[in-house]
């Protein structure tokens, strides 16, 4: 009985608003979309569905899908204060932008208290975000809103900007373009900042290639962030397309997400697409997975197979000394070999070991280690002790950069690789040693293509889930990356580097004639465990 009064007394409702938006005066139908700081996000979803539809019927041929009243709660929320940043990442074609821009005219025109009133779009160039408040500003001019909304741009002796790329309403409302390309500091004091900002369309394939231009612009929309206003909030607007971007930095940041693909498993999440449509689209577009599936992980962008690293299983350390983790004891038959990853030690990138058994079926990484503070020639004594542990295997630190840790090792450790040319002069051949392992554009293709077969053959065990964390961000353009200054590089893939140096050296390496390992425990230290 309930059920059945419940339904009428709706259908009345609805019957009694569709006549007042048919035949009310311009004041009642005025009052169905007003709200204040007052009215609760879920009436602010309902009064901005009814206002859309009711003057921008051609946007909503369709019905809505689920997760639109999600974007919805969201974007009143973002818009009362109540969250201060929201990222929507839903599939291309979802409607996403064109639903913010309703929404954000749905605000200028009915917000009663003016909650937000200098709004700022920024895109990754000046034409989207001109083009972004410019549709918001024929959707406020157009002749029905213009007629029930004349306070909106009333003619006034203020002098009010309106251009294409920003304008003022006579209600005190201010929307302006700019660029994530640039630097967003401004005015300090906060009447004059930003209260609400849109970032929308500020990555892509383009900027994705360049880890500088990523920086820069994650730089640039954290600064427009900090500038807001006390109570500020920010909008993210994009699409899913690589690990090693910003957007993905953003989901790993923000709490409040919505991350919807355009199918879950085999059925389309908006009716507006068919499956047979959906198909279509999968043939024709570049990057499916990451555009409408959201999910880079399992696209062309990714250099390690996800699968296989998802399989991988992680171990905890039996021992740490100094950032040496230790997962497996030292073996004396077993073959061990271990590469090295030297950074600059001021606290940017690191310097890694990362040591090998290839004794065992698959290989396994026995113990790594990570540090952005040693110098290189101290590193070269620390490379030194971890070896010692492990029976004097062979090691290979990266000779591209900092030559203070080779000349290290070369006066304190015997078992260390080096190549060996042919050089002519004066008519005599000799052979010259070039010591520790040259990392260019050939031998970083080489090493860690061998290392990617043989983790997606089932032959290499990683251990460390830091080494496997660092596998699951690595992308195709990562492996194109070139960047000689360290200040420039904003992903640091030492471990990994560390481990494909490593893993080259199984064709080198041998088994110790030791049935112990060289180093002597230091009194400091607890027993090493033997499991």
């Amino acid at each position: 009985m309930w059920n059945a009064t419940g339904k009428q007394i709706l259908m009345e409702t609805k019957n009694k608003l569709k006549e007042l938006l048919a035949n009310g005066s311009p004041a009642e139908i005025k009052g169905i979309f007003l709200f204040n700081n007052n009215t609760p996000v879920e009436l602010i979803v309902k009064k901005f569905n009814i206002f859309s539809r009711y003057f921008f019927v051609r946007y909503f041929k369709y019905e809505d899908a689920p997760f639109h009243q999600e974007m919805d709660l969201f974007n009143a929320r973002i818009y009362k204060g109540e969250i201060n940043s929201f990222l929507n990442v839903c599939f291309r074609g979802a409607s996403k932008t064109t639903r913010t821009k309703l929404f954000i005219a749905f605000c200028i025109a009915n917000d009663t208290d003016h909650n937000k009133r200098y709004i700022k779009i920024l895109s990754k160039d000046t034409k989207n975000s001109t083009q972004f408040v410019t549709d918001i500003y024929n959707l406020l001019v157009s002749t029905r809103i213009g007629d029930l909304y004349k306070e909106i741009f009333k003619k006034s002796l203020l002098k009010r900007e309106e251009t294409m790329s920003s304008f003022t309403t006579n209600t005190g409302i201010k929307l302006s373009a700019g660029t994530v390309g640039a630097s967003q500091r401004g005015n300090i004091q906060d009447e004059s900042r930003p209260d609400l900002i849109l970032v929308d369309d500020f990555e892509d394939r383009n900027t994705l290639r360049s880890a500088i231009t990523t920086q820069t612009i994650f730089n640039n929309i954290e600064e427009a962030r900090t500038g807001l206003s006390k109570d500020g909030s920010i909008i993210y607007l994009g699409n899913y397309l690589s690990e090693r971007g910003n957007i993905h930095k953003l989901v790993e940041k923000i709490e409040n997400q919505m991350i919807v693909p355009i199918k879950f498993e085999g059925k389309p999440m908006w009716d507006y697409y068919s499956i047979e449509e959906i198909n279509t689209i999968e043939k024709e577009a570049d990057d499916f997975t990451g555009e409408f599936l959201c999910s880079p992980s399992a696209g062309h962008d990714i250099f390690f197979d996800r699968s296989s690293l998802e399989r991988m299983i992680s171990k905890e350390p039996f021992k740490v000394v100094a950032d040496f983790k230790m997962f497996y004891p030292y073996n004396p038959s077993h073959r061990y070999g271990s590469g090295h990853d030297v950074g600059g030690g001021v606290g940017l990138d690191h310097s890694t070991s990362v040591f090998w058994d290839f004794s065992t079926i698959p290989a396994r990484v026995v113990a790594t280690y990570k540090c952005n503070t040693i110098q290189p020639d101290i590193f070269g004594d620390e490379i030194k002790n971890e070896a010692e542990r492990y029976g004097e295997p062979i090691v290979a630190p990266e000779n591209n950069k900092f030559d203070t840790t080779i000349g290290r090792l070369k006066q304190i450790y015997d078992n260390l690789y080096f190549t060996e040319d042919k050089k002519i002069r004066a008519g005599l051949t000799s052979k010259v040693k070039t010591y520790g392992w040259n990392t260019n554009r050939m031998t970083k293709s080489t090493m860690l293509f061998d290392l990617k077969k043989a983790v997606e053959d089932g032959q290499a065990e990683l251990t460390d889930e830091d080494l496997i964390s660092e596998l699951k961000s690595y992308t195709r353009d990562d492996l194109m990356d070139n960047d000689d200054d360290v200040r420039l590089t904003t992903r640091h893939f030492d471990l990994l580097m560390a481990a494909g140096i490593g893993f080259a050296m199984r064709n080198f390496a041998e088994a110790t004639k030791s049935n112990e390992p060289v180093y002597k425990q230091a009194e400091y230290e607890s027993p090493m465990l033997d499991n």
